[in-house]
């Protein structure tokens, strides 16, 4: 079964029922320490699923887009932040996945080295032991993660110019055009499998 959502840095309590009457499913939200404003509420979090939508996060904390942003101990750190946001402050429960995006083009050679690291620290963390992790990116990059056992779920990025694009087929979300509701953009996004990837 393929479900339709959206995601966003937005928050979207007061559209909700907007995006379920515009026909979706889910929505993505983020967690973050830089820029407060994108993350998920508790409030928001509940009037989203008592709209019968799901929703899902993912970890991205305002610098992921090259190689200098990727280390074990970024990770750890980001692994810690995350899982202590999950379960503090929004009560994520056990078994539910945290994503954490990769956001550009990266190099087999950044993904086997400071990529993979990172991976390994965000496993690391203690924080996360109650959670699978996901991987938002390039086809090449969500591959590679979970064929080294650094993830469990898949998130792949919008950008059809990035490596393993058109290769990869084993997302579990995959992102695509943008799209507005209610005045908020959005991408959208397509699951294969809502029992996964979802909080609520």
């Amino acid at each position: 079964m393929s479900l339709n959502g959206l995601d966003s840095g937005y928050n979207c309590e007061i559209i909700a029922k907007d995006i379920k009457n515009a026909g979706y499913d889910f929505i993505m939200r983020y967690y973050n320490v830089k820029d407060p404003s994108k993350n998920l509420t508790y409030e928001e979090l509940h009037a989203l699923s008592n709209e019968g939508l799901s929703v899902g996060v993912v970890w991205e904390n305002g610098y992921s887009n090259s190689v200098s942003c990727f280390s074990y101990d970024q990770g750890k750190e980001d692994g810690k932040n995350a899982g202590y946001y999950a379960s503090r402050t929004i009560g994520q429960p056990e078994g539910t996945p945290i994503f954490f995006g990769v956001d550009y083009d990266a190099s087999v050679s950044d993904i086997s080295g400071a990529i993979a690291d990172y991976f390994r620290g965000v496993r690391e963390a203690v924080e996360m032991d109650q959670y699978p992790i996901g991987v938002y990116g390039s086809g090449t990059l969500c591959e590679y993660i979970l064929n080294n056992g650094l993830a469990e779920f898949s998130w792949l990025s919008r950008s059809t110019g990035w490596s393993g694009y058109n290769t990869f087929t084993s997302w579990d979300i995959k992102q695509g055009g943008d799209i507005t509701i209610a005045g908020v953009p959005f991408d959208a996004d397509t699951c294969t499998n809502i029992s996964d990837p979802f909080i609520f």
